[in-house]
């Protein structure tokens, strides 16, 4: 699953200042939403160390992402992914619909700054979106849930945000969870893939209503195949460990450890700066 609606001029990687991110525990860098802007980081250091769902002592996909493929040097995260966040549910927390609504549009990525506007600019601010994996835990379909998604993200192209990503669900079924399930004779991938399809559809349809935006996706879906069936090159342990809590992939039965993190890290940051050579190609 990719796509890429070329409508709009690409900055590339290396021009990206701002990155909002939405989403659940796969993304979160355990700050809350009402915590101060963002500020420069250094970037000898890793950021958000032991404060993600991955290793106790380990960073996830952000980290890398600002620590090791050279980013703008001014990058600033605007982070409001949550821990069991799921589209929309029953509570108003831990929710995309609230990570948007109030935690964005509420909080202090809409304050005016100095030149009277928001602290960001629409040329050079990514806006991306990686949900889905609770969703697919309580319902087979998602039509509605995908709405629902898609009329935040119209929230956010009023709000001014004109580059989006969308990043779809990984494969459930290698992880301890979906080991698990096979082997009490139950087959738990047609929730995600319905998903994975239902989101490529919704990404069409919205990029098609907005020939003033760059819409992309990239698929972890295919990431997570590709680095796990190159175990032996990625260092990830044997066969039988690749669907083993605890290993060198998972940290338990559903969240990646560190490693895999960092090797998702290498994946995205390769397809974004593909981005800049396929422009400069064509």
């Amino acid at each position: 699953m990719s796509f890429n609606n070329d409508t709009s001029a690409w900055p590339g990687f290396a021009s990206l200042e701002h990155l909002f991110i939405f989403g659940d525990s796969y993304s979160c860098i355990g700050f809350a939403f009402n915590l101060p802007p963002p500020v420069k980081m250094d970037r000898k250091t890793v950021p958000y160390k032991g404060l993600t769902y991955a290793d106790e002592d380990g960073t996830n996909w952000v980290g890398y992402l600002l620590t090791q493929h050279d980013p703008h040097p001014n990058m600033l995260v605007y982070n409001y992914a949550a821990g069991g966040a799921r589209v929309r549910a029953a509570a108003t927390t831990g929710t995309v619909e609230t990570q948007v609504t109030k935690s964005f549009l509420e909080g202090h990525a809409m304050s005016p700054s100095e030149g009277g506007g928001p602290p960001w600019d629409a040329e050079n601010s990514l806006f991306v979106t990686w949900v889905g994996i609770n969703d697919c835990a309580y319902a087979k379909t998602h039509t509605d849930t995908l709405n629902v998604l898609f009329s935040l993200q119209e929230k956010l192209h009023a709000a001014g945000a004109r580059m989006f990503l969308f990043i779809d669900v990984p494969p459930i079924s290698r992880t301890p969870t979906g080991a698990k399930a096979a082997a009490s004779g139950r087959d738990i991938s047609p929730s995600y893939l319905n998903w994975n399809a239902g989101l490529r559809e919704s990404v069409e349809a919205f990029a098609a209503a907005h020939p003033d935006t760059r819409v992309l996706t990239f698929s972890a879906f295919n990431a997570f195949n590709r680095i796990l069936d190159d175990r032996r090159k990625n260092k990830l342990g044997s066969e039988k460990e690749l669907a083993r809590s605890g290993g060198r992939a998972w940290r338990d039965q559903l969240h990646p450890t560190s490693r895999m993190h960092k090797l998702f890290a290498r994946e995205l940051v390769m397809f974004l700066k593909g981005l800049e050579r396929s422009k400069q190609e064509g």
